[in-house]
This record gives C-alpha cells, structure tokens and sequence, in this order.
C-alpha cells in the first residue's frame, strides 16, 4: 500500500478536465501538491502552480525545480496533459501532426525521464495515456499513434525502472466528460456517448496508485460514475 497523506505529488496538466479532479482528490487524501498547465493560475488546493509547457525541455526542468524547492522530494508525479485532434490521415497538415504528437507523446516521454532518477525508493509516475490504446476511432489516426505510442513506452519504463523502485502507471481510462473533445488541436469530434466523470475516474487512479496496480485499463473504470 502506498500512504499518500503527507506525500509529494506534482500534476502536470492539473488545470484540466481531468486534472483538476486528481488534484483535488489528491489534497482531499492530505497530500501535498503542486500543479503545473500552460494556464497562469492554478486548480485550486495545491501549495503551488507553476505555468509551463511539456513540450519546452527548459520549461520541464524549471517546473521539476520549483516542485522539488517547495516539496523536498517528488513521491507522485502524475501526467494529465494532453490534446486531441480529429480527422483523417491524409487530410492532417504535418505540422499539426507534429504539434499533437510533442504534447502528448515528446513531452511525457522527456518528462519521465527527466523525474524517474529523482524519484527512487517507491516513488511513481501516473501516465494518462487513454483507452484508444485498447479500441480504434475512426478519425484519430494522429492522436492514436501518439498515445498508443506512449501506452507502449509506459511499459517499458515500468520494466526499466523497477529495479530502482520507480513504478510507472499506464492509466488508460474510456471516455471522460473534461471537454477536451470540445477543444480540438484540429477537425471536429464525433458525436461521443456520455463519459464518465472526472471526480470518478480520478478516484479511480488514486486507489491504483494506493493499491500497487500497474495498469488500468477500460474495464478498470467500470465501476467507476
């Protein structure tokens, strides 16, 4: 079982949808946290936000920094940025391929990286990466390399880094209402089913990270409401 009351958790992503629900679950278990977007202000609840860029290795490193200033040591580090695009191969502009696949595959593979040496001695890293790693959409050729790609990675640092004692996390739940689908990096959404809510799927990821689970796939969520 991993304690998380008193714990130091540093949310990437944690002004979104998804975010800012793990970051209030997070403070809600006593933990302390710190919170990073590419918005100025915070979630609310953390100690601290410092607004930053995944995809900007300076802006990597001066988040790790300040996160491990105000917390001494880094035992969660959970990855909840990301964008989604829509539209056929054929019909994406390759640089709107290329800006889709820094943020959600470039910047959470040198993010990890980056924190997997500072986090030694059971720390883990909680990696969003989405349940089109399981079941294809049409449409989502771009977002779906991307993140099956860093679903693939996901597993291979958790091999890589067990010795260490970093735990790495693929977490890869369905549908979730956060309106990111709303805000496409390109094309239009399909019309999508209801989701499930951000308040559910993040207490769904803390009672992983609590449990010692190392995947969470789909059918993972299905309690979850």
């Amino acid at each position: 079982m991993v304690e998380i009351r008193d714990s130091a958790v540093l949310v990437f992503g944690g002004t979104g949808g998804l975010g800012r629900a793990i970051t209030a679950a997070a403070v809600s278990r006593g933990a302390r946290v710190v919170t990073s977007s590419r918005s100025v202000g915070g979630p609310g609840g953390e100690q601290l936000h410092v607004p930053g860029d995944i995809t900007s290795a300076d802006d990597r490193e001066r988040i790790v920094d300040a996160a491990l200033e105000e917390l001494g040591r880094l035992d969660v580090v959970i990855i909840a940025s990301g964008v989604v695009g829509f539209g056929t191969v054929d019909m994406t502009r390759s640089d709107a391929m290329q800006s889709l696949v820094n943020v959600d595959l470039v910047g959470p593979l040198a993010l990890c990286g980056l924190v997997a040496p500072m986090m030694t001695d059971g720390g883990t890293i909680g990696v969003i990466t989405g349940a089109v790693a399981d079941t294809t959409m049409l449409g989502t050729g771009v977002y779906t390399a991307a993140k099956t790609g860093l679903s693939a990675a996901v597993a291979v640092m958790a091999r890589d880094w067990r010795r260490q004692g970093v735990r790495c996390i693929d977490i890869r739940p369905p549908h979730t209402e956060t309106g990111l689908s709303d805000r496409p990096e390109f094309g239009i959404a399909p019309k999508l089913g209801a989701g499930l809510t951000p308040d559910a799927v993040a207490e769904r990821i803390w009672a992983a990270i609590e449990s010692g689970e190392s995947v969470l796939a789909p059918s993972d969520f299905d309690a979850a409401s």
